[in-house]
């Protein structure tokens, strides 16, 4: 179960954002998407998931071309995106935004916190919380490949290390893991593979350890001013 992506380029109106990006996400692996902010790391990974049309490229997953096809169909040929904004049904309770994606056994084996919590209203949960039911909610649909985006955003430190260990655990059993990270540090601890995109182009792409290494390696990374590749 892997995710490509061959030169895959978006535009937002007519102007392009992400330019001739190739990427490799692979099963039983965390690929870590990093970079400044305004780099187009959201954007690629809508265009990776359908919210929106690539302009030339091509996304495959598994030997499946997603390129063109609705959000739909990619769903069932197993891609997952957590979006960013912790998109809860609120005014369901817990339970059954569970219910709405599989059995909540299997969540609340991943996350017991939520198990108080299943009559609550989603909207009323924590933002902690929320993430968890996100993620639960996308985990149930044993997804071939998920799609994260800003897992830790707006979340307290200690919320970002209860999760990490779910999405090792996760990529542990064969799911292909594409995260993007503000934290590029946090992201890196768990990071498979590494990619840094500045400035609508890759300018790192490999083996994460020289940027886990040399906070200089991911400066230049982020500035655009250095190329390479680990793998």
């Amino acid at each position: 179960m892997t995710l490509v992506l061959e030169r895959v380029t978006v535009a937002r109106g007519a102007q392009p954002v992400v330019r001739e990006v190739s990427l490799v996400a692979r099963r039983g692996e965390v690929t870590v998407l990093l970079g400044p902010n305004g780099a187009g790391k959201t954007t690629l990974l809508e265009a990776v998931s359908g919210v929106l049309p690539t302009r030339a490229g091509r996304v495959t997953l598994s030997g499946h071309d997603l390129t063109g096809r609705p959000r739909t169909r990619r769903a069932a040929l197993g891609l997952a995106h957590v979006e960013q904004g912790r998109t809860v049904f609120a005014t369901l309770t817990t339970a059954e935004n569970l219910a709405l994606t599989g059995e909540p056994a299997r969540a609340l084996e991943l996350f017991p916190e939520l198990g108080p919590r299943l009559d609550v209203r989603a909207g009323l949960l924590s933002g902690g919380e929320q993430q968890m039911l996100v993620l639960a909610r996308a985990i149930l649909r044993r997804p071939a490949a998920l799609l994260l985006d800003e897992m830790s955003l707006g979340l307290a430190p200690a919320i970002v290390r209860r999760l990490l260990p779910v999405i090792r655990a996760l990529a542990g059993e064969g799911c292909a893991v594409l995260l993007v990270e503000q934290f590029a540090h946090t992201a890196l601890t768990l990071a498979d593979a590494a990619y840094v995109l500045a400035r609508g182009g890759l300018t790192y792409a490999g083996d994460p350890a020289p940027l886990r290494a040399d906070d200089s390696a991911l400066r230049r990374a982020y500035l655009g001013d250095h190329r390479d590749d680990g793998r």
